[in-house]
């Protein structure tokens, strides 16, 4: 039984079925969410070897994982993620 996003969930009769539709969007939306937070971050202002930060240059290894900060402005960044969270 594959429901279509933003289904009206309520229009399902059987409580069991209702359930597993939630259950199912709501799995399916932390998937999305996770693999958005995977993907390799872009700024136009990204030359391809510095921060866009702090301009530092930002290691081989943070490169190839297609990270656009350096380990100390990702870390306040983080931070600050952390701290501002609900």
């Amino acid at each position: 039984m594959a429901l279509e996003k933003n289904e009206n969930f309520f229009e399902l009769t059987d409580e069991n079925d209702r359930a597993s539709a939630i259950e199912t969007q709501f799995n399916e939306d932390a998937l999305e969410i996770a693999r958005k937070k995977t993907l390799p971050e872009t700024d136009p202002d990204f030359d391809g070897v510095h921060c866009i930060e702090c301009e530092e240059n930002i290691p081989a290894g943070r490169l190839k994982l297609g990270k656009i900060r350096c380990i100390e402005c990702q870390t306040v960044i983080e931070k600050q993620g952390k701290f501002f969270a609900s």
